[in-house]
Order: structure tokens, then C-alpha cells, then sequence
């Protein structure tokens, strides 16, 4: 065929089908830039008008070419829907703060913005499956996947919530109102976090956040699997250790940093620790402290990863898995 005439076959295609050339000369430089996508499989002229080139002169680049766009499609969505969770987990955890007229202070605030940043990034880091679907990703941002998963998700969120709440109303220890927000100067709104409640639902949003990134990194027909992806495991276990450590710690300077099982040197000495140095000598707590028992700690981490375990097992057995599956039957 004339360079003309592949031109000609390729437009004749393009107008009922989404169409790629590949070629390895020049004379096929019209047709792959006509074409929907083009594949050089040079170096030579054709790869500087192809959109795509490839040093592999093998027909098999194509296949490199959907495993990789189909790849990235997907790694948007699981972006949107993190995303969107972000969002949605702080709404519904302020909804729940507001009523006990509680908050978190500044550090968590900046821990939350500036963790989705690397989870964000890492996410994007997942590389292409092995094989190519016979199906192509989901390219509807408001279409049945994407709105079954993220809605599963708050309401599993939301469960979590609501029950870590019932958890603290249990705990022998744990008064009601003891923490009035309504006697705090708003304009300090920092102030509200030095509270039982604000501890606790604060620390679950966070541990949410993180979780639905994680979820979200699950590996599909489109994309290698979770342990694959190798910068946000890493970004992953710093930040779950980090929070950890946050939540199950006894009194310590990255502990009070974030106003997270702290007090004022006089209520840490009357509890029992000793050395109380980085302690702050004002906390707004009519106790003076919010310094969680250990048991109690551990409960609440308890919490956290059997949320972590909810949504993986959601994720990948009901919008991934073989639930998935029988409904497209």
C-alpha cells in the first residue's frame, strides 16, 4: 500500500472504530498520525509524528500500549475515589465532632493534609498487569463500580465511627460532658481537641483515611497487586507506624505534639509518669489530661484495623472479586 492509501484504510476504520497504527518506516508516518493512537516501532522519522514509540519492533508493543492506558484509567479512578473518600470521611467525622462540639488540633489537621500527598502520588506508582483483560476499565465517573465501591466504603466507614464512639460511653472511666465545649473560645477552636472524644474520633479518621488509599491499591485484571507497588507500601507503613505509635504510646513528645494521650506536667505526675518535661503547662481538659489507658489504646487500634479489614475485604470480594463477577453475568 501507498502511504496514501494506509492514510485512506486507517480514516476508513476511524469512522465507526476507535483505531491504532503501528508501523516501522517512514512511509507510515500519515497513517500513524491520522490514527486514534500510533505506534512507531523505530526511532526512525515515523516515531516523531507516532504519539507512542516503541524500540521493540514487535506487534506485541500494541499489547504493552492497552496494558499500560488501561493501567493508568484505572489508577485514576482508584485517585477519584480516593479522593472523594477523603473527603467524605472528614464530613461525616466532623458531623459526629460537631455534636460533641470537639476538634482535632493543628498537627492532625497537617498530618491528614500532608499524608494524602505521598498516598496520593504512591497510589499513581502501580504498575501493569502481567496480561491483558479481555475487558477494558470502567471510564464512568459516576457509573455503577465506582459508586457501589465509594458508597460501601462510607457506609462501612460510618459503622466504624458510630462504634468507636459506643466504645469510649463504655469504658467505665469515660463521663459524659465531662469536656463542655460550649465554655471554649471558637475563634481557639485548637482547644477543643484536648478531650476523650476528640481522641478518639480524630484517631479514626485518620486510620481512615489511610485505609482507603490501601483499599483502593488493591491490583486488579488492570493492575500488578497490592504488594507490588512498592512506594506505597513504603509511604503506607510509615504512616500506619507513625499513627500507631501516636495512638498506643504513653505520654511522649510526639504524643502531646498532636494533643494525643497528653496532659499538663501536674496531671501526667498525678497519673504516674515521671518524666513530664515536654509536657505543655496548659491543657484545655477540666482533667487536665486526655491520657487514654493502655487497654483501652489498644482497643481503639483494634478497631482500626478491623475497619482496614472491612474495606480490603469489601473491595476486593464485592467490587473487584467474584461478587463482581457473578453480577455481570
Amino acid at each position: 500500500m501507498t502511504p496514501t492509501d494506509k492514510v485512506l484504510c486507517v480514516r476508513l476504520h476511524m469512522a465507526t472504530h476507535i483505531t491504532a497504527m503501528c508501523g516501522d518506516g517512514g512511509n507510515d508516518a500519515g497513517a500513524l498520525k491520522a490514527s486514534h493512537a500510533g505506534i512507531a516501532l523505530s526511532e526512525a522519522s515515523s516515531s516523531v509524528v507516532s504519539h507512542f514509540s516503541s524500540r521493540t519492533r514487535s506487534i506485541m508493543s500494541c499489547v504493552d500500549l492497552i496494558r499500560e492506558g488501561r493501567c493508568s484509567l484505572d489508577v485514576s479512578f482508584a485517585s477519584y475515589k480516593y479522593l472523594l473518600m477523603y473527603g467524605e470521611v472528614l464530613a461525616f467525622i466532623g458531623l459526629i465532632q460537631y455534636y460533641f462540639t470537639v476538634n482535632m488540633c493543628q498537627a492532625m489537621w497537617i498530618l491528614i493534609d500532608g499524608s494524602t500527598v505521598p498516598l496520593s502520588w504512591a497510589l499513581t506508582m502501580a504498575k501493569p498487569a502481567g496480561r491483558l483483560s479481555r475487558f477494558r476499565p470502567t471510564a464512568r465517573l459516576l457509573g455503577p463500580e465506582t459508586i457501589i465501591s465509594v458508597t460501601g466504603q462510607i457506609l462501612i466507614n460510618l459503622l466504624f465511627a458510630i462504634g468507636s464512639v459506643l466504645l469510649l460511653f463504655a469504658q467505665p472511666w469515660f463521663r459524659c460532658h465531662e469536656f463542655d465545649g460550649r465554655f471554649v473560645n471558637v475563634a481557639r477552636w485548637w482547644e477543643l481537641a484536648d478531650n476523650y472524644e476528640g481522641t478518639v474520633t480524630g484517631i479514626l479518621s485518620v486510620f481512615q483515611i489511610f485505609h482507603a488509599a490501601a483499599a483502593f491499591n488493591l491490583g486488579n485484571r488492570y493492575r500488578r497487586g497490592f504488594v507490588f507497588n512498592y512506594a506505597f507500601l513504603v509511604a503506607y507503613a510509615v504512616l500506619f507506624a507513625l499513627l500507631s505509635f501516636i495512638l498506643l504510646a504513653d505520654p511522649n513528645p510526639v504524643g502531646c505534639l498532636f494533643h494525643i494521650n497528653c496532659g499538663t506536667p501536674e496531671a501526667l505526675t498525678s497519673l504516674g509518669y515521671t518524666s513530664v518535661g515536654f509536657a505543655p503547662k496548659e491543657y484545655h481538659s477540666n482533667i487536665g489530661h486526655n491520657v487514654m489507658p493502655t487497654d483501652f489504646r489498644w482497643k481503639v487500634w483494634g478497631l482500626c484495623v478491623a475497619n482496614l479489614a472491612a474495606l480490603m475485604l469489601f473491595e476486593g470480594v464485592f467490587v473487584l472479586g467474584p461478587v463482581r463477577e457473578w453480577a455481570k453475568r
